[in-house]
């Protein structure tokens, strides 16, 4: 951003999407209260609570800071209204978006957010770069400078097996307006997954953007935010829960994507029909349905390859994805088995656990239970 704006001239949309109409299966803990991480740091550098459209769907104890904005539900229609009636109507400093939720990359490379009442069959989403484009038009007069902090995964579409195509929806927009600064910053790039902490309830991009403004705190307004972008970056390169990559556009219009590549390039030699053997035998594990003991076990196995794990709300879900994340790691389900092994010791899992170890690892695999 080129030239200072005033906090009370600053309008804000922040969203965080946890809970969907398509069911338990798309819990994803953490958005909800990272949004109201984000609304209370806007509202303690001075951007007034009228000016701040929180949309939000909360998962029970979302937690995160109580705030003196007023949320409201962050389906289709509430998004809608705030994007196409109430900020064409506005003008001020600066436009700033926060978004947190699922996400994925469709065939033509476009990233979508999905809304808080999509479903299996009708997956009603945004289209994140239709919108960017729309948003630098006379679409929306009234605010040259936006910046846009987006925290969701873009996972290829096809990947995730959808039996149906995305529904599409392209924002109207006329004459690109000269002068437009925009911004973004997002927590991976196409293809790519973000990475969340379900009992930490916060997305690591969120947690290391929220770091970054928070320090730069008294300084002008609004932060340099390619200096944030270099800050974030930092914390991520110096390890730690970490996305597999950050992609960011400077105000400039300069675009840049960073990559964090795993120490992993090949998959260990278990057969898939053992995987199906630990997968069945973790899901039946009573301990590791509660989402804290299985964050507990993931906390415990290295750094690189806990970062690379893509979490999950339902719990057979996120135990396939741990499981195998770990077979694409030397070295990694050896670390599983030896980090599991702090739950429930002696119990009958534990017992089970040791025999699928002795007759699946491969010979001389470090970390296998005694």
């Amino acid at each position: 951003m080129t030239a200072a704006a005033r906090p009370d001239r600053t309008y804000a949309v922040v969203v965080g999407v946890e809970r969907y109409a398509a069911g338990p299966s798309w819990d994803l803990p953490g958005p909800a209260a990272d949004a109201r991480r984000f609304t209370a740091w806007l509202r303690r550098r001075g951007v007034p609570a009228a000016h701040i459209s929180l949309l939000l769907d909360a998962l029970p104890g979302a937690g995160g800071p109580e705030t003196d904005v007023t949320a409201r539900p962050a389906g289709r229609e509430a998004v809608q209204e705030v994007l196409t009636r109430r900020l064409p109507a506005l003008e001020g400093d600066l436009l700033f978006v926060v978004w947190g939720g699922h996400g994925v990359t469709d065939p033509q490379g476009h990233r979508r957010l999905f809304y808080a009442d999509a479903t299996a069959d009708d997956k009603r989403n945004l289209d994140l770069d239709a919108w960017l484009t729309a948003l630098t038009t006379d679409a929306l007069p009234g605010f040259r400078r936006q910046i846009w902090l987006v925290d969701s995964c873009q996972t290829f579409v096809e990947d995730l097996g959808f039996a149906r195509s995305l529904p599409g929806e392209v924002p109207a927009h006329g004459d690109r307006l000269p002068g437009r600064e925009q911004f973004v910053l997002l927590a991976s790039g196409p293809g790519q997954r973000a990475v969340n902490d379900p009992v930490g309830r916060t997305g690591a991009f969120s947690r290391a953007v929220l770091a970054t403004l928070e320090a730069s705190d008294g300084e002008n307004w609004p932060p340099d935010m390619d200096a944030v972008a270099r800050d974030v970056i930092g914390r991520f390169t110096e390890g730690g829960q970490r996305p597999t990559s950050l992609w960011y556009r400077s105000g400039a219009g300069d675009v840049r994507q960073y990559d964090f590549p795993a120490t992993r390039r090949r998959a260990e030699p278990v057969p898939d029909a053992a995987l199906a053997e630990l997968v069945a035998l973790l899901a039946g594990w009573p301990a590791l349905a509660d989402r804290d003991q299985r964050q507990l076990v993931v906390g415990m196995l290295p750094v690189d390859l806990a970062g690379a794990i893509p979490r999950l709300g339902a719990a057979r879900a996120d135990i396939i994805s741990i499981v195998r994340t770990c077979r694409l790691h030397p070295g990694g389900l050896a670390a599983l088995v030896e980090a599991l092994g702090a739950l429930d010791p002696g119990s009958l899992a534990q017992g089970e656990l040791k025999d699928w170890a002795a007759r699946r690892l491969p010979p001389g695999s470090a970390g296998r239970p005694a």
